[in-house]
């Protein structure tokens, strides 16, 4: 099954930290007030989150999930999880289809020079009897996921991408996104995002024994999963995201992040958060002529 790709820079978010500002390139808003002491004037800068987005190509039907944070819940909600994913790729399969992993399938993943987490073995496994019989999976970064180094595309054949995607399926083309820092309340978050993704702090955590770093990133993680968990009035940041690039020519916008699953209908296009694959085993399926949210129920698509 093949697919077409390149890179385009789609749009960006800027903030500062003497007198907050964000926006877009269509515009900006300021909060005029200062965070930092700065009686001088001197300690003024400014991080920009940029989303790149690479087009790329599939033939239906394309199937989205997300927020799966493999790893992290105990029993019995870790076998559900692992019996329902198995099942919805043994579908994906049945159907010759193509399996887009929108951010945070892991809980926590990193590589390591010759280390990568061995309690994922079960899912590597299925995605790459995926990819050996010839249906694309694609990996999108999340908040917990963005440490791709080659791994999973050398010994998995999943192809992984920086940020976003703008992906044609048909005559439909998607902006998709994992979703993390497009709140409006996410100026702290955008400049931590940097800073952990940055080569060099990468780097640093290298250092550490595999075992003393899985232990440090399981508390922050927690700390991010409960964070994320938020107010459902901030799913309107989400939608006003979303809107926009329907109203910038996008058939459909696919995010996760929220773990609160929406489908909404605007201006002939479709906005799907994907929810998450934990607790509501939500996921959107695009069949050529539709983008459509899901759930599974008892290990077959509904």
């Amino acid at each position: 099954m093949g697919s077409e790709r390149n890179k385009s820079k789609v749009s960006f978010h800027t903030f500062a930290v003497k007198g907050f500002a964000y926006g877009n390139a269509a515009g900006k808003r300021r909060i005029s007030r200062n965070l930092l002491p700065n009686p001088i004037g001197l300690c003024i800068f400014q991080v920009m989150m940029e989303i790149h987005a690479e087009e790329l190509r599939l033939p239906p039907p394309v199937y989205f999930l997300s927020d799966a944070h493999l790893g992290a819940e105990p029993e019995p909600i870790a076998s559900r999880q692992k019996e329902s994913f198995l099942a919805l790729c043994d579908t994906v399969a049945g159907k010759n289809g193509a399996l887009v992993l929108n951010g945070d399938l892991f809980d926590f993943w990193y590589e390591w020079k010759t280390v990568v987490p061995k309690q994922f073995f079960w899912v590597l496994h299925a995605l790459r009897k995926l990819t050996e019989q010839g249906h694309d999976v694609h990996l999108l970064p999340g908040n917990h996921d963005f440490r791709l180094h080659g791994f999973l595309e050398r010994e998995i054949g999943i192809r992984t991408h920086r940020d976003a995607l703008s992906l044609q399926i048909a005559e439909h083309k998607l902006f998709v996104f994992h979703g993390d820092g497009l709140l409006k309340s996410d100026h702290g978050y955008r400049f931590i995002r940097r800073v952990f993704r940055n080569p060099a702090s990468q780097k640093v955590f290298s250092w550490l024994h595999p075992d003393l770093g899985m232990w440090r990133a399981r508390g922050t993680s927690q700390q991010s999963r409960n964070a994320t968990k938020g107010n459902p009035t901030e799913d309107k940041d989400y939608m006003e995201f979303a809107l926009k690039k329907i109203d910038e020519g996008f058939h459909g916008v696919v995010l996760g992040h929220a773990h609160r699953p929406q489908e909404i209908q605007h201006s002939g296009g479709t906005y799907v958060n994907l929810g998450d694959w934990i607790y509501h085993y939500t996921y959107a399926v695009h069949d050529g002529q539709s983008l459509q949210l899901k759930r599974w129920f008892e290990g077959e698509a509904k």
